[in-house]
């Protein structure tokens, strides 16, 4: 399910037991730096919620078809506009939540980088998380829980997101340049991981810049 996401190994686990033992939580938050893999794993967790047939390791029902197109109709992301999460897009949100599902059982919504919402936001979906449709599953990503209210956070199942190893990184960063043919230096690829500071997304950026 996420085998092609690197580390935090344990929060994987938990989440596909979840899947297969179909006992899922209304509202999770991921929480960690940036580049570790939170929305990704939230992204892959959505769309295996969704599936129609979950048991499957491969799907092309038409769930999961839509989900690659992002036409999935019971699937968004709320991401920021011009640096915050405002009000006006938690109330849309609202709207379509009490909508039930088109195609799946579930519908998911993934609110990114949710430490940005404003305080009037915050309160506007802490109404729905108090008492949410029972088909409703929320997946709240954040580098800075802090900045969320502890009444938001305590009715959320949390993950604890884990910098990348520096094996694990080495092994993937190794792929890439096995699959592009990059030339390159051990000190240099040993570089990059150190500066990347387990975020793997910034070590696949500075791989990219190196031999843009």
């Amino acid at each position: 399910m996420f085998e092609k996401i690197i580390g935090n190994e344990k929060n994987k686990e938990s989440l596909e037991k979840a899947i297969k033992l179909n006992k899922l939580s209304h509202s999770y938050m991921f929480w960690g730096i940036e580049g570790i893999g939170k929305k990704l794993i939230a992204l892959e967790l959505a769309k295996k919620i969704l599936c129609l047939y979950p048991e499957k390791e491969e799907c092309n029902c038409k769930s999961c078809i839509e989900f690659d197109t992002n036409n999935n109709l019971d699937f968004a992301i709320i991401e920021p506009e011009d640096g915050k999460i405002k009000i006006d897009q938690i109330r849309e949100m609202q709207r379509r939540v009490a909508e039930k599902p088109i195609i799946s059982n579930k519908k998911v919504y993934i609110i990114n980088d949710s430490d940005l919402m404003t305080i009037e936001a915050q309160n506007c979906l802490l109404k729905t998380l108090e008492e949410p449709p029972e088909y409703i599953v929320f997946i709240l990503a954040t580098t800075e829980p802090q900045k969320i209210p502890a009444t938001i956070i305590s009715r959320c199942q949390r993950f604890d997101f884990k910098n990348i190893f520096p094996e694990e990184m080495k092994k993937c960063l190794e792929r890439i340049v096995n699959e592009e043919k990059i030339g390159i230096e051990d000190d240099a690829l040993s570089e990059i991981i150190t500066n990347s500071n387990g975020g793997m997304r910034d070590a696949i950026g500075m791989l990219d810049q190196a031999f843009a």
